[in-house]
């Protein structure tokens, strides 16, 4: 059982299981997210690097 919201004359239940798949789905896909950024940034650091020539 969910918890119940009463607002005025409705009453909404709140399923707690979907609730919990719903807020770790999002927490993988984020997480997901900071590691295409991570590798993102060291790609562009590494290409930012100047060669210097040869004395």
């Amino acid at each position: 059982m969910g918890r119940l919201i009463i607002d005025d004359t409705t009453i909404y239940e709140i399923d707690e299981e979907c609730l919990s798949q719903r807020m770790e789905s999002k927490r993988a896909a984020e997480a997901e997210k900071g590691r295409r950024n991570e590798t993102r940034g060291r790609v562009f650091k590494t290409k930012d690097l100047k060669e210097k020539p040869a004395p």
